[in-house]
Formats: C-alpha cells, structure tokens, sequence
C-alpha cells in the first residue's frame, strides 16, 4: 500500500483569522468616517470630497458597507498570500514544492539530506549538491514532523555545513575568476528580481563546484561543494594570477 502524500502549507487557521479580522476592521473603517470628516474640517477647514460623499450615508449603512469591503479586502490578502507562499508536498517517492504556479520535483532516491537554514527549506544529495531550496514560510517543526512521518533524513534547523560557508568579496584568490564572473552576474540579477536568472546561474556555481546562498544584507555567500558524510570536499580550483 502506497504511503499517502503529506502536504504542508501555510495554516487554514491563520488564513481564516485574517480572514475574519477584516469584518471589525471595515466596521471600524465605516464608522470612523463620520467623525474623522468633522475633526478634519474643525482642524483644516476642509476634508477631502470622498470623505464628504461618505459622510452623506447614514451611519448604520456605512458600517454595512464596510463591513463587507473589510472582508473583501482580507479575501484578496488571503489570496495574495495563498499564492506567494510554498506547499510542500511529501510523497512516498519524492518531494515536490509549488509557489503559485511554479512547482519543482525532486526523487526520494535523490535526498540524503533534508533541513531548514534558517528559513529555507534545503534538500541536498550525498555529494553536498543543494538538489533545492525555498523559503520555508509555513513553519519549520511542521516540516520536521511532516518529513520526519514520511521517513526521510532530516537533519535539523542548521545548515550541516554551516561554518564551511563564507562571505563573497570580488575579486578574493579563494575563488576562481569564472565563479567571481557569475557571482557578480548574480549579485545583479538578485538587484533587479530576475529570480530566473538568479537560480540558473545558483545551478552553474553548483556545476562548476560552489555551493552559493543569499543572507539578506551581507549578500552571497559560498561554500565549495561536498560536505560533511559527503566524502572528501571538491574545493574549487584557485585562480592563477
């Protein structure tokens, strides 16, 4: 019997509390018009015509109306939301990770390892390769219990070879000439949200023997491929300058 599939994404509970609390927002909203237009015209003598038009509607309907457009409202960032956060899909056979309507899969047969770092979600391979990673925003110890249920390696909260990464400085003999051309290239795409761009050249840098990761303001930062339990580590070759 085929092991069912077990999906992690953000919390209907959490999305249905965004959802009601848009009902006493709107309410507040369509109550507070009426005196927010007076104590605009006693402190500048005027309030804007919208404010006005409103103020002309009876009390009780302003509170109706917004009532309904605070749910409405909420509706569209529950739906924002739904769309820019990852489902996890945990199968008997593999791993697959959908934002929207972008998914990428992964074979079981390819993870030994699995963890977040520290809000990524990071599947790699025997070899140290990061097979994927993803922001992680539906919870950390939901994943662990989630993967851990389905019977695969995981392996924490930290990046197993967390001291081995470090900062990218252009231009440093640590790293060959190709790899600080490509970093660069990045750096840029990362600028300017060419996200595509930004992952195929992650995937070159693995091929060519480096491991990179993004840390918000301190940029890039690298590590050469292979890790702990991986064998011997590929360091990448040193530019001959």
């Amino acid at each position: 019997m085929t092991a069912p599939t077990r999906t992690v994404r953000i919390s209907h509970a959490l999305l249905g509390a965004i959802l009601l609390a848009g009902l006493p927002v709107g309410a507040a909203a369509g109550y507070l018009v009426g005196p927010l237009t007076r104590w605009l015209v006693d402190v500048v003598g005027g309030a804007p015509g919208p404010l006005r038009l409103l103020e002309q509607i009876p009390e009780p309907w302003l509170i109706g109306l917004g009532t309904v457009a605070g749910l409405v409202a909420a509706a569209l960032l529950v739906a924002v939301i739904r769309a820019e956060t990852i489902a996890v899909e945990i199968g008997a056979d593999g791993v697959t990770v959908a934002r929207d309507r972008a998914r990428c899969y992964v074979g079981r047969e390819r993870i030994a390892s699995v963890f977040t770092d520290p809000h990524d979600l990071v599947l790699r391979d025997a070899d140290g390769r990061e097979l994927l990673r993803r922001e992680a925003d539906v919870g950390a110890a939901r994943l662990a219990a989630a993967f851990e249920a389905a019977g695969y390696p995981w392996s924490g909260t930290r990046d197993p070879d967390e001291d081995r990464f470090r900062d990218w400085v252009d231009g440093t003999p640590d790293l060959p000439g190709e790899a600080h051309t490509q970093l660069r290239r990045r750096a840029r795409a990362r600028r300017d949200d060419d996200t595509d761009t930004a992952s195929d050249l992650r995937e070159q840098l693995q091929d060519a023997g480096v491991v990179v990761r993004d840390r918000g303001s301190r940029g890039q930062q690298w590590r050469p491929l292979g890790g702990h339990g991986a064998g011997r580590p590929t360091e990448p070759a040193r530019s001959s300058r």
